[in-house]
């Protein structure tokens, strides 16, 4: 890999005969409480940021633990075929984030593919989500991505989201529908890269069905998740030897703007 770029960004996970390898140790937790959005089973519009007069925009789906999540992004794509652009967008306003989403799979060497090209190419101003995980909103963990540094050092997309802290909001607007899924952070944690095959981190990265090589089924608090990850630390001259990860919680919906 040449420098300052990703192979296999997503933490190197690794799928293989229904197992995954990849990143451990947390380094440091926030602990602040958050108001959390469980997907239960209810037909009850989901709370909206939007004023109380204003419907919400779409009713929670009946989930039941252990039912398989439905594709509606490339669920035609195999999950070894080529990134492509999907209807999603991706901003956390505190850290001056706002990118246009690709969903990716997994490379020959079963890794979840962190695309890159020449320091014009798009994909350092783009985020990732891993088509083979939850979507946005549903239960279990929407796993994104983005590059910290391009090709030639200048910063990408992902340069500022180690400055994101615990209570911040984020947001995934599905541009086919105009629903804006909000996220609150947290907690962060940065992980060493020399560290890896800890099923428990992957678990929380990925959610436990994506790294023990399944399809993503609801999980049993169906509660939605949100993992956001770059790469940190120092360069070894062939990658950086951490990755920084914030994790969220779906805390409404709303129109977006």
């Amino acid at each position: 890999m040449s420098r300052r770029s990703l192979a296999a960004l997503l933490a190197g996970l690794v799928v293989a005969a229904g197992s995954a390898t990849g990143i451990t140790l947390a380094l440091h937790r926030g602990s602040a409480p958050v108001a959390v959005h469980r997907a239960a089973a209810t037909s009850t519009p989901l709370p909206s940021a939007t004023p109380s007069d204003t419907p919400s925009p779409s009713p929670t789906p009946q989930w039941t633990p252990g039912q398989p999540l439905p594709r509606t992004l490339q669920a035609s794509l195999d999950l070894h075929a080529a990134s492509a652009a999907i209807p999603l967008r991706f901003t956390a306003p505190t850290v001056g984030i706002d990118v246009p989403i690709l969903g990716v799979g997994l490379t020959p060497s079963n890794a979840v593919d962190a695309p890159k090209g020449p320091a014009s190419s798009p994909v350092w101003d783009e985020g990732f989500w891993y088509r083979g995980g939850a979507e946005p909103g549903q239960p279990g963990v929407f796993a994104l991505a983005g590059h910290v540094d391009r090709v030639g050092g200048a910063a990408a997309a992902f340069a500022n989201l180690h400055r994101i802290q615990v209570g911040d909001v984020v947001t995934v607007v599905d541009q086919r529908t105009g629903i804006a899924w909000h996220y609150r952070i947290t907690d962060t944690q940065s992980f060493d890269m020399n560290n890896l095959g800890n099923s428990d981190v992957l678990a929380r990265i990925y959610g436990a069905d994506v790294a023990a090589g399944r399809p993503p089924a609801v999980p049993s608090d169906m509660v939605a998740r949100i993992s956001i990850l770059t790469c940190a630390g120092t360069w070894t001259g062939s990658q950086y030897d951490h990755r920084f990860v914030a994790f969220g919680e779906l805390v409404d919906s709303s129109r977006a703007a």
